[in-house]
């Protein structure tokens, strides 16, 4: 009776993903060629294996990409590790935004694009619609970390640094905020790379981004409608709370402007949908309408496709308001 082989340590120590070379210490090339075509595995990158049925997280999927650009060890030649998660895909290892990853609205489709920093010089790697982007970078020990699946990744400051060179500028302010707000970096992070990398490349992205950051900002939503609007109307303020005659919360603005009592509320791409969410959304604008407040509700698709009649909108209600002051 032929013994069955013993899959079940294959991706153990790389958080269920695991390489061809490894397969084959188990399995023959047919076996493993047949589990592919049943999918019974998934095949993330060429070379690369993880159980079918499910998404890959963003730890998996660094950890496949990490994997195709030659593993998470030290490169034979030299001191570096052969391949560091890095810019988006450690972007979304970290669980920052990544505001064109599958954009209903504009139709971005950076979520088909993973990075890894690598030792030596690599090809660009394609498959399934997909890409992988190598980047032969210089990381030093404070630049990366290594979790606790093993995935080396670059460190966030490093990752927010790398996405400026990515990332579009408004992209980028969405993640900077992100970070900020979730205490992964602080300002003053942020303010130490700014000054280590004047005069490199993407300098004056990474400083304008840094300028326009707020630490309050709680969504992307609301970062994109800060940038959007803040220049032309300075006083809104993410998360302007409302408090009643007994100091309670009665409502907290995704933006507001407490001079004219004006506030703008944000949908994500997930909007506020369904009859449920759209009378609690009433329920709470009337609440605030008793205390003086109007409140503008701006969608995701507005924000990312209609920012001039946003921008003109929330601008007529906020001078007809001062007007009446």
């Amino acid at each position: 009776m032929q013994a069955v082989a013993d899959t079940s340590t294959l991706g153990l120590r790389s958080c269920g993903v695991w390489t061809r070379a490894q397969a084959l210490d188990v399995l023959g090339r047919g076996q493993v060629d047949a589990l592919v075509r049943a999918r019974t595995w998934q095949v993330p990158w060429r070379g690369v294996y993880a159980d079918g049925g499910h998404e890959l997280d963003a730890e998996q999927r660094a950890w496949a990409a990490v994997l195709a650009a030659g593993g998470a060890g030290a490169d034979p030649r030299g001191p570096r590790l052969r391949a560091v998660a890095y810019g988006r895909t450690a972007a979304r290892v970290h669980g920052l935004p990544l505001v064109d990853d599958l954009d209903p609205a504009t139709g971005s489709q950076e979520h088909l694009l993973d990075e890894v920093a690598v030792a030596r010089r690599l090809p660009r790697q394609s498959w399934a619609g997909r890409e992988l982007r190598p980047v032969r970078t210089a990381l030093s020990s404070a630049e990366r970390v290594r979790l606790p699946s093993g995935l080396w990744v670059t460190s966030p400051v490093r990752t927010l640094v790398d996405c400026a060179g990515l990332l579009a500028p408004d992209a980028l302010v969405c993640a900077l905020d992100a970070a900020l707000h979730r205490g992964l970096v602080s300002a003053q992070d942020l303010q130490d790379a700014v000054r280590a990398r004047t005069g490199r490349a993407h300098s004056t992205a990474l400083t304008h981004a840094v300028r326009r950051a707020d630490v309050r900002a709680e969504s992307p939503p609301e970062t994109l409608a800060r940038l959007l609007l803040q220049p032309s109307l300075p006083r809104l303020e993410p998360q302007v709370e409302l408090f009643d005659d007994a100091g309670r919360t009665v409502a907290r603005f995704d933006l507001g402007d407490e001079a004219v009592r004006l506030a703008v509320e944000c949908d994500g791409k997930a909007a506020h949908a369904g009859a449920a969410m759209v009378a609690k959304d009433r329920r709470r604008d009337r609440r605030t309408e008793a205390y003086g407040w109007r409140t503008e509700r701006v969608t995701w698709f507005e924000l990312r496709r209609e920012q001039s009649a946003v921008l003109r909108r929330v601008s007529e209600v906020h001078a007809a308001r001062a007007a009446q002051r």
